[in-house]
């Protein structure tokens, strides 16, 4: 998929979301922030120039990806190792998405990536809705377990 092509998609999709993408784009070609009750929303769209273990298999077809991040909260100071397994634990069960941790920031988010010729405009609705649910039930079911503070969208 050309990459151009990809943003075109993905700014569609935006605007099937009621959304116009004029209001949404980042400061770079390929960036996009939404927001949901102050929780900030990230899509990324850009090309790998090079291949690495974890996604040869499909560099060869399609270069560009796909990403939505929607970081949720800081992982906690004590106890981080158990809240670290207990998010690998619970991605077994997630439709779209997955948690990961970015130990640099200290922020756990949910994300969702695909390489781009998987990129369907009809479906970013759902995978949104699905990655904002995630957050905002794991925040309330361990805020009080683990001492969470959210990741908010700085006005």
């Amino acid at each position: 998929m050309l990459l151009i092509d990809l943003y075109q998609a993905v700014e569609k999709a935006i605007h099937d979301m009621g959304i116009h993408p004029e209001e949404t784009r980042g400061e770079e070609a390929g960036q996009w922030l939404m927001l949901r009750e102050g929780m900030p929303i990230y899509l990324d769209a850009w090309e790998d120039p090079d291949s690495n273990p974890w996604n040869y298999f499909v560099f060869e077809k399609d270069k560009t990806v796909f990403q939505i991040s929607v970081p949720f909260c800081y992982a906690p100071t004590l106890k981080r190792d158990e809240f670290l397994q207990e998010m690998l634990v619970v991605n077994l069960n997630l439709m779209y998405g997955k948690f990961t941790y970015n130990e640099k920031d200290n922020v756990t988010a949910l994300v969702y990536r695909v390489p781009g010729m998987s990129f369907q405009s009809s479906d970013l609705q759902t995978v949104v809705d699905s990655l904002c649910y995630y957050a905002e039930m794991a925040y309330h079911v361990l805020k009080d377990e683990f001492n969470l503070k959210r990741v908010l969208a700085e006005s």
